[in-house]
């Protein structure tokens, strides 16, 4: 599939099979989301440990429901719900605090990596609000592999969707201006 169809075509999944993704699919992912515009260190963990993702989404649910944002505690009380949607493979990433730029320079990996991940015929949703279950709890992050010194900043987690292959709806008009 070429680039700009795959960035046409990507779409935020929230359902997936229980399918393993492929290891040199895993491993292309993660060449996508090196080749990103950087600036300064970001580190990625690669989470396909179903117990390590279990983990992951107990605790975000707990952080959620003691949260007092009233979109989090909705969703960590419907049944069933989880953080990150029953994906098979959590890309993490985790940079120093220090960097003035982590938060852009890991969403550029992040957008990388769910354009690839559409060109190869997978589902993939950004990742931000399930991470208050990692940050803090050093056992938890030393399962994940995180280094030292590092904090988690963003993720996507990629499978084989559940849901309709429809291509959502983005209007090219409403947000954009020229100044020619």
């Amino acid at each position: 599939m070429d680039t700009i169809k795959a960035i046409g075509l990507r779409k935020s999944v929230r359902s997936y099979l229980p399918k393993s993704v492929e290891a040199e699919i895993i491993n292309q992912l993660v060449r996508a989301g090196n080749s990103a515009p950087k600036v300064g260190f970001f580190h990625t963990s690669v989470i396909e440990n179903p117990e390590v993702l279990k983990e992951i989404n107990e605790e975000a649910l707990v952080q959620y429901k003691n949260s007092g944002d009233k979109l989090l505690m909705g969703r960590a009380a419907l049944e069933g719900y989880q953080p990150l949607y029953g994906a098979p493979v959590f890309f993490l990433f985790s940079a120093p605090f220090a960097n003035p730029l982590k938060e852009a320079t890991t969403s550029c990996a992040v957008t990388c990596i769910t354009i690839a991940a559409t060109s190869l015929g997978l589902g993939s949703c950004y990742i931000h609000s399930a991470l208050q279950g990692i940050k803090g709890n050093s056992q938890l992050m030393g399962k994940i592999g995180i280094p030292f010194g590092l904090t988690p900043i963003c993720g996507v987690v990629v499978g084989y969707s559940a849901e309709d292959s429809l291509p959502p709806y983005r209007s090219t008009e409403e947000n954009v201006n020229y100044c020619r």
